[in-house]
């Protein structure tokens, strides 16, 4: 149950805090813009190659 506080940030020992930068919604967004243009380019190039 320790570890379980400690990974939500509800225990007090020193190295359960971690510095960890924020994605704003513009940045995430465009992330799952690049995986998915990514997911769509391998798929178009594995059907091509099929044909």
């Amino acid at each position: 149950m320790d570890r379980i506080r400690i990974f939500y940030g509800g225990g007090s020992t020193p190295s359960a805090s971690s510095s960890v930068p924020e994605i704003d919604a513009s940045s995430g967004a465009l992330a799952l813009a690049v995986v998915a243009a990514a997911m769509l380019l391998a798929w178009e190039v594995r059907r091509r190659k099929r044909a």
